[in-house]
């Protein structure tokens, strides 16, 4: 597909775009629809071709029964896989310090979404345990119940994919689809059900009949075994995803907010201008906010045994005092210069420290 997408969109679509990316972050990058139209054409002349060459056959009954059973499959373990990460609060992770100190206006959709649903652990678990209850699709008597369940779930998550631009619109949409195809075969007794008010029955997705006792109990075995291998990937994709996470949102050894503190002497080392530096991640990149606000992300580099800290290309000792506060010294032109920094408590945030109510004499919006 690497080959055949980039030459059927320069040669048939006469379609130009960077083919050098292909499915990333992004799930829906110039490559993923063409490949996906391409897929549709020889989707459509393969059936077309098989119908005019299957005349005969009086039904798919068999075809049909697989059909579904992928899709229900697919759908159930892309959903749980989904669910499980936002039940372990892994997919949106809580502000951070620089999200804390982040402008409104200098949010994208996309990460205006992820602050807003990553904030509350809760409505993570929430919407987990409803995509987790896709479940109800592996097996056959819970189908329509599984179905109308994932249809909810994926409207939900279509309508943020495509109303705040996260691309994924392609994988969310397919979701949505692939649960209303299910429900089809089910619509006529939904409707008696919901709308009319009269007495419907539900029917079970028949299996193909095996004459041999080995072919009935191995598609049991069979089914055991992808649940199980499923399930085994879910504990250990689990407790990789935690591993990854430790790693790279572990905290730097000066962890925190900090404003420089106003200074009536010459400092040379640091830009007059900034007021604000922000230590988030172990890794070399601090925030700084200068006195417009603006943002700009630096190289730092922490030496937590010698208490060096490189910052602006001088290196400085620093003091941790018992409030937090740094203080940076520099030898520099035959004197020393000292820039202290000093400690906010990110907690105290409007964001942060509004906790539940279950009184609220006025609403607390701001």
């Amino acid at each position: 597909m690497h080959w055949i997408t980039p030459w059927f969109a320069k040669t048939i679509l006469q379609y130009q775009y960077d083919y050098t990316i292909f499915i990333n972050g992004s799930g829906d990058t110039s490559y993923a629809w063409v490949s996906l139209l391409l897929l549709v054409i020889v989707a459509a002349v393969a059936a077309i071709s098989w119908s005019l060459f299957d005349l005969k056959r009086q039904n798919y009954e068999t075809l049909y029964y697989w059909l579904t059973t992928t899709i229900r499959y697919y759908i159930a373990f892309m959903l749980i896989n989904y669910g499980v990460i936002k039940v372990m609060h892994f997919q949106m992770q809580p502000p951070s310090l620089s999200q804390l100190m982040q402008p409104l206006g200098e949010y994208t959709p996309m990460g205006l979404a992820w602050t807003f649903i990553g904030f509350s652990k809760g409505y993570n678990i929430l919407i987990g345990i409803a995509e987790i209850l896709s479940g109800f699709l592996l097996f056959r008597k819970t189908v329509v119940l599984g179905a109308l369940v994932t249809i909810v779930t994926s409207i939900n998550i279509m309508s943020i994919n495509y109303f705040y631009d996260v691309p994924v619109k392609m994988v969310s949409t397919a979701l949505f689809l692939f649960s209303l195809f299910l429900l089809l075969p089910s619509a006529h007794t939904l409707v008696s059900l919901f709308i009319k008010g009269q007495p419907a029955q539900l029917l079970t997705i028949q299996q193909p009949l095996f004459n041999k006792v080995w072919k009935r109990k191995g598609l049991v075995v069979f089914k055991i075994l992808i649940l199980t291998i499923f399930g085994v990937q879910q504990v250990i994709g689990t407790f990789n995803t935690q591993k990854l996470i430790d790693a790279f949102f572990k905290k730097s050894p000066l962890y925190g907010i900090y404003h420089f503190e106003k200074n009536d002497e010459n400092i040379k080392t640091i830009p007059k201008e900034w007021r604000q530096i922000i230590f988030q991640q172990d890794n070399d990149r601090a925030f700084v906010r200068d006195i417009d606000y603006n943002p700009l992300s630096l190289s730092v580099l922490i030496d937590s045994q010698q208490q060096k800290l490189t910052l602006n290309n001088y290196q400085y000792d620093y003091e941790i005092d018992r409030n937090g506060n740094i203080l940076l010294t520099k030898t520099i032109e035959n004197r020393i210069e000292k820039i202290k920094l000093i400690k906010q408590d990110s907690q105290k945030s409007g964001l942060m420290k509004r906790s539940f109510h279950w009184i609220q004499e006025y609403p607390n919006s701001r």
